[in-house]
């Protein structure tokens, strides 16, 4: 590792060094520049103890993090600040071993995460020794209760006890009277602690993922809470209570049961994002529009079917999330929030927009998914700045001329509609980079689809398509092509024009191909190849030559594979189950490791080769001069070939000649199909049916041998 890139530079203008995975004794001469600012220390090998403890004592270092380190004891680092012992407390040590009875010890800031055989079970007594504690973190371990001798660390800012297994509190926290921060997320509890409400300088409780069933009254003691979390839990109802805390900036009610909003949710008027998705709820009140500084509005997955039309005073928000409910319509007053820039409408019953939707011109994200729209929303063709589109799984069946207004439009998702043919209105969108049009009932892609000259993903699955589009083959940076045609039309063959395309991913699993074009080596950039579930009889051996590292072939016909197979020496993807393979057979080919397959397949053709000769020999002596213009013609020897070898080996002298270099020729002209197999084939289709059989014998006697 360049020991330039162990520095890093933090937003706060300081240094922080790496030592992990290295060999280093000390630091090089030039890194020492770096070093008058260097805050923090960032460590995975318990050997760079003792290069921890000089780095750190000779520098005002305020931060050390031990992941998966092996040290006994941070006792050396006493101008550190910061500690933390992420993953893999050594299972010889316990975790009192991290807190050491030294008073010159100046840490801040600890925090402990363990897995596997390493989690936390209790805090050891000597954690109080920490006076100087601001921040303690002991997440994601197995803790059923909080020691008391942590509430002595009054000086404590933060206290993160999630992921453990805890259902309530010492009294002793209410003496964390500094507290401002606490993270109770994923336990157990059932309720808030009542030793909470005594926290008057908390500013954020984050209690999600428990099993609280109400929010107590006292919550309205908090009153300078500014983030309240309280997510996935098991409560019905908000309290009037809750809405009292006017300093609240950040509410999460999401994964609850609650069925009404109160009108007193006006009252929190500093209200900057709220979370209610994933309720019982069925309408809210106009007073929540009283909320006008609400930046983000999560409402999703919940019954709702209206608005309140003063949802307009809403002028500072820009994510609005609305999905999964039961709406038909939209207010216009949604027109009004000109500040939006992310809407969720998807899994309702939209089947049109209001016009004034139009106007919002912040619009980036757009999200109609499963609505009932049978004609393009022509307002969403307005929104100059949309990137992405998903307008899936509706009936549309055509686009507006319009659409070319969308110029800043990046991905479109256009799949599970019923288009027959690929819009013409999309080829003039030069930003678009991904496009969906799976599952519809195309036909056909225009030539002007070559004009997507900043497409990279395109997917064309479950479609109509009788032949495979070779305009596709025209998209200058197309990158990855889905062709998967599992429940739509299959085609039976790929274009040569392949050679044309830059595809570094080509999926055409799920088709009738019989064979791949030869031309496909020609591919550079392609590395991946998914083909399963065709009916494949043999690859081009140009396909040795290519530079792929997936190549997916199960489930098709390939009885053999090509000579210099393991030539494909980037594959670490290979997959050839479910093929009637010989050359060589289904259980060297299962591993998919790619030497056992080219010594097989190199062993079975020298065997191949002198079978052939062997049956050569034996012809020589048994084929008479008719017999062998018949099997002349049945190779399909060129005339000018076999006048060649007529005059070249005349008369009966040459007759021995002439058969062996007939058969050499025919070798010759169709290449690795012309096999023992294919020999002994076309001698019985001519009628040669004793030396046929004998040829048979002989395959079978030398098949033996090599068992």
């Amino acid at each position: 590792m360049d020991s330039d890139s162990r520095i890093f530079h933090t937003e706060m203008g300081a240094y922080a060094l790496a030592l992990s995975e290295d060999e280093l004794s000390e630091l090089p001469e030039h890194v020492s520049s770096y070093l008058p600012n260097l805050k923090l220390i960032f460590s995975d090998d318990g050997d760079n103890t003792e290069k921890l403890d000089r780095t750190a004592q000779q520098r005002n270092v305020e931060g050390i993090t031990l992941w998966r380190n092996q040290c006994c004891t941070v006792n050396r680092v006493n101008r550190s600040k910061v500690l933390k012992i992420l993953n893999n407390l050594p299972p010889s040590m316990s975790v009192e071993q991290y807190f050491v009875n030294d008073q010159s010890l100046d840490i801040q800031q600890v925090e402990i995460r363990s897995v596997l055989n390493s989690l936390v079970s209790e805090i050891p007594d000597t954690v109080s020794e920490f006076k100087c504690l601001k921040v303690f973190a002991v997440e994601q371990n197995n803790l059923e209760f909080l020691n008391p001798e942590v509430c002595k660390m009054e000086g404590l800012n933060r206290l993160g006890l999630s992921g453990n297994y805890m259902t309530n509190l010492p009294r002793e926290v209410e003496n964390l009277t500094n507290l401002t921060q606490l993270f109770l997320d994923d336990n157990e509890f059932e309720f808030i602690p009542v030793q909470v409400f005594c926290l008057e300088n908390l500013e954020e409780l984050s209690m999600s993922d428990n099993k609280i069933t109400e929010i107590q009254g006292e919550i309205a003691k908090l009153e300078k809470l500014r983030v309240l979390g309280l997510n996935n839990n098991k409560l019905t109802t908000i309290p009037e209570e809750l809405c009292f805390l006017n300093k609240l900036e950040i509410l999460g009610l999401e994964g609850n049961e609650i069925s009404r909003v109160p009108e007193e949710i006006a009252e929190l008027y500093n209200l900057t994002e709220l979370y209610m998705g994933h309720n019982c709820i069925s309408s809210v009140p106009e007073e929540l529009c009283m909320c006008s500084s609400l930046q983000i509005l999560s409402i999703g997955h919940n019954r709702m079917k209206t608005l309140p039309v003063e949802i307009a005073n809403f002028k500072r928000l820009h994510t609005l999330v609305m999905n999964d409910n039961l709406f038909e319509e939209l207010p216009r007053g949604i027109g009004s929030l000109h500040e939006l820039e992310i809407l969720h409408l998807e899994g309702n019953q939209l089947s049109s927009l209001p016009e004034e939707l139009g106007d919002l011109i912040k619009m980036r994200h757009l999200n109609l998914r499963q609505n009932n729209f049978a004609d393009f929303p022509l307002p969403v063709t307005h929104m100059r700045h949309l990137e992405t589109l998903d307008i899936q799984a509706n009936n549309l069946s055509e686009l507006p001329a319009s659409m070319s207004n969308l110029v800043s439009l990046v991905t479109l998702q256009l799949n599970n509609n019923q288009f027959e043919h690929f819009p013409l209105e999309l080829c003039t969108l030069s930003n678009l980079q991904q496009v969906n049009m799976a599952n519809n009932v195309m036909v056909d892609v225009p030539e002007d689809v070559q004009n997507l000259t900043s497409l990279t993903e395109l997917d064309l699955s479950n479609n109509q398509f009788e032949i495979f589009p070779v305009e596709l083959c025209s998209i200058p940076n197309l990158q990855i092509l889905n062709f998967d045609q599992l429940h739509g039309v299959k085609v039976k063959w790929l274009p040569d024009e392949f050679d044309q395309s830059n595809i570094s991913e080509l999926y055409v699993q799920n088709n009738l191909l019989t064979a791949l074009p030869s031309s496909i080596a020609n591919m550079k950039s392609l590395v991946t190849l998914c083909a399963h579930h065709n009916e494949i009889e043999s690859l081009p051996e140009s396909i040795c030559s290519m530079k792929l590292e997936v190549l997916q072939l199960h489930d098709n016909k390939l009885q053999t594979l090509p000579t210099e197979f393991d030539q494909l020496s980037s594959l670490c993807d290979l997959s050839l189950q479910n093929n009637p393979l010989t050359v060589p057979p289904m259980d060297v080919c299962v591993s998919g490791v790619l030497q056992p397959i080219g010594r097989f397949i190199r062993k079975a053709l020298e065997r191949e080769e002198l079978l052939l000769l062997k049956m050569v020999d034996h012809m020589t002596g048994v084929v008479n001069k008719q017999e062998l213009r018949q099997l002349m013609r049945k190779f399909r020897l060129p005339d000018d070939k076999m006048i060649e070898l007529e005059t070249k080996y005349h008369g009966k002298d040459n007759l021995k000649e002439r058969i062996r270099q007939t058969l050499f020729a025919w070798k010759e002209l169709w290449g690795s199909e012309a096999t023992c197999d294919e020999l002994v084939r076309l001698l019985h289709i001519v009628g040669m049916e004793a030396l046929s059989d004998k040829l048979r014998a002989m395959k079978i006697y030398s098949q033996a041998l090599k068992l």
